[in-house]
């Protein structure tokens, strides 16, 4: 029996990775949002402040020196921010990131404007599934480990990226994804 389920598995995973392997990537062109859905009854957007990603409203976030809302455009497997405040510009390489450090749940972030980025993030590759964002790691597996907390303002949460695969209690668990 024990062989059984070890056989089983190991088929289930021969099966996820060739199905992967098929897997149509899609790469978005124009301007688009990031938008995080089971937090609320609808979308709510991903923003920047002080050099990491938030969900909510950004004009109700007062704890950042730097906060705005960002538009995103996909390249080359990184996605890459712009500010929509006038008063802030983005330089050309502020991308998105993700800490996939084992066993942590860690900040996602942004990279560039004078904020160091931890040694342990990486800008990509990222591909989009449909509209779903997703990291592809070195071995070609795809993941979607995006975590939220809640923060002391109200229905305002960080994003967290979660290599723990515990689903850590304290955090839920959107699904992140494009608005085109």
């Amino acid at each position: 029996m024990k062989f059984n389920i070890f056989a089983n598995l190991a088929l289930a995973s021969q099966a996820f990775a060739a199905s992967q392997s098929a897997l149509q990537k899609r790469y978005p062109t124009g301007s688009f949002s990031l938008l995080a859905y089971g937090v609320s009854s609808g979308p709510v957007s991903v923003f920047y402040s002080d050099g990491l990603a938030y969900v909510g409203d950004a004009s109700r976030w007062e704890s950042g020196l730097v906060t705005t809302d960002v538009t995103f455009v996909f390249n080359n497997t990184h996605v890459i921010a712009t500010a929509t405040n006038k008063d802030y510009t983005f330089g050309d390489e502020t991308f998105l990131y993700i800490r996939p450090t084992a066993n942590k749940v860690l900040p996602v972030g942004f990279t560039g404007n004078n904020i160091d980025a931890p040694d342990d993030a990486v800008a990509g590759p990222f591909i989009f599934y449909g509209a779903y964002l997703m990291w592809e790691a070195d071995s070609g597996l795809l993941s979607d480990s995006f975590r939220l907390k809640e923060t002391n303002v109200s229905n305002i949460y960080q994003l967290y990226w979660d290599t723990s695969n515990l689903y850590p209690s304290g955090y839920l668990t959107p699904t992140i994804k494009s608005s085109i």
